[in-house]
């Protein structure tokens, strides 16, 4: 009788997955806070990944002024246009 596990089963979750999804993330910011411009194919090579376009859309809805132009070859070009605003805490309110 073999009691192995089926082809169709999934592994157990090691955890890797969530640290490579922050190590591109962090590595996505980076390139954007360094000023470059950047296609969606060029970031997935650096990060060796494609998750780039997600990662943009991640950053976007975070607050991140990241602007992208259409090149005639098809691509877009992505760079951020502004440091993402920090929320301005006013401690005076609470003092009063």
């Amino acid at each position: 009788m073999n009691i192995g596990k089926k082809a169709t089963e999934a592994a157990p979750e090691t955890g890797n997955k969530n640290n490579t999804k922050n190590h591109i993330r962090a590595t996505v910011r980076a390139l954007f806070l360094s000023g470059r411009k950047l296609t969606a194919r060029e970031i997935n090579m650096i990060t060796c990944s494609n998750d780039a376009r997600k990662v943009i859309s991640e950053l976007r809805r975070s607050g991140w002024n990241i602007t992208d132009l259409r090149l005639s070859s098809g691509c877009k070009l992505y760079w951020i246009n502004s440091l993402p605003q920090q929320k301005d805490l006013n401690f005076q309110e609470d003092q009063a």
